[in-house]
């Protein structure tokens, strides 16, 4: 009776872990169905037709990471970089949820976590980059990815300070490395340019020794009585270039000139020869001097200076760097973080390119792991 008892169990434990597995299938063939309507619409250009394909695909079978990753694209496809609208930041939640969602499924996949930090800086999403890179850096003070990385991020949202910041701390980390000394001066001398330096090269503010002393003044009349309060005198001849709201100026366009000038010696103490350093320091001494345009006691020496470090960079048998102020001398080198070259999910990228995620507005192919005859791609 017992041993009947037992079967009975057992046959009943079977059947419903029979209709279990059943419904399980159903909802993932339901799934795939969904998703491979989602791929239609994506591929149709309907971006927001395919999003409600693949959410109802995650209702029904939510394990599926080729839907949160093709997710993620349709979303990202909505996106309008620069856009503060609520469709951009509505958008941008989307991506990021389903890349991350993508980073629970599969953690083995790195495009998860590459297209998840892409979408945050094509959102703008500045303090959630900042707060991921210091919590690396604070477990390891080191680690020169996530250094570049809030590099990066300072750049992009334009906090100048911060960004030069983490660029001395590189080069303070790697002070062996003469190219990193070299990269915050140059990065230095791109801001001084760019905020006030670009257009006072020319402007010389001692007097001219040919010009004419100006006429004494003359003394005041008053009721017919000569006074000895005399008139103003005139107005100077030499007027300096002016400078506008937001250029940097006076006391630190002199403390960011040292700055430069300091890691341009590290870098020219590390290699003697660097005609690049060599040329920059000749740069800043120039940018430092227009910080004392109406004080040519001050301004001459560090003209002079400017006019040796020259003399210096051309004796290396080389030219001198241009001195345009181009935005290369001052962006800080690429993380590889924020890099998008990761192919679509079942897309066959050239054998030689790297992969590489799609920037907005581009028109990537979904994944292609979601036939309904065919398990979830091994990429997705």
């Amino acid at each position: 009776m017992d041993t009947r008892q037992g079967l009975r169990s057992s046959a009943r434990f079977l059947g419903v872990l029979g209709l279990a597995l059943l419904a399980t299938g159903c909802s993932e063939l339901q799934a795939r169905h969904h998703a491979r309507a989602g791929n239609s619409k994506y591929l149709e250009g309907d971006y927001a037709g395919a999003v409600r394909e693949y959410e109802i695909a995650e209702q029904k079978y939510p394990d599926l990471p080729v839907v949160a990753l093709n997710k993620g694209l349709a979303c990202r496809q909505m996106m309008s970089p620069g856009s503060k609208s609520p469709e951009q930041q509505h958008a941008v939640d989307c991506a990021t949820g389903a890349f991350l969602k993508m980073k629970e499924l599969t953690p083995e996949d790195q495009r998860g976590d590459r297209l998840y930090i892409q979408t945050l800086f094509d959102g703008d999403r500045f303090d959630k980059l900042v707060e991921i890179y210091e919590a690396q850096v604070k477990a390891e003070p080191k680690n020169m990815a996530a250094i570049n990385g809030l590099i990066s991020v300072h750049s992009r949202a334009e906090h100048w300070n911060e960004a030069l910041r983490w660029a001395m701390t590189r080069a303070d980390i790697d002070d062996k490395d003469a190219e990193e000394q070299y990269a915050v001066g140059a990065m230095v001398f791109a801001r001084l340019y760019q905020k006030g330096g670009a257009d006072k090269a020319g402007y010389d503010p001692r007097p001219d020794p040919n010009e004419a002393p100006p006429p004494p003044p003359k003394p005041s009349k008053r009721h017919g009585k000569k006074h000895a309060k005399a008139e103003p005198p005139p107005a100077p001849t030499k007027m300096p270039p002016p400078f506008v709201v937001g250029d940097v100026v006076g006391n630190e366009r002199v403390r960011l000139a040292d700055i430069g000038l300091k890691y341009l010696q590290r870098a020219i103490e590390l290699r003697p020869n660097y005609r690049e350093a060599i040329g920059f320091i000749s740069m800043i001494y120039r940018q430092k001097s227009f910080a004392y345009l109406e004080k040519p006691t001050e301004w001459e020496p560090l003209v002079n200076l400017a006019n040796e470090w020259l003399a210096k960079a051309n004796a290396v048998g080389n030219p001198t760097p241009p001195s345009t102020g181009s935005n290369a001398a001052g962006t800080p080198p690429s993380t590889g973080a924020t890099g998008s070259n990761e192919a679509p999910a079942g897309a066959a990228p050239s054998p030689a390119a790297p992969s590489a995620a799609p920037a907005p507005g581009s028109n990537p192919a979904p994944a292609a792991g979601s036939s309904a005859s065919s398990s979830p791609a091994t990429s997705g």
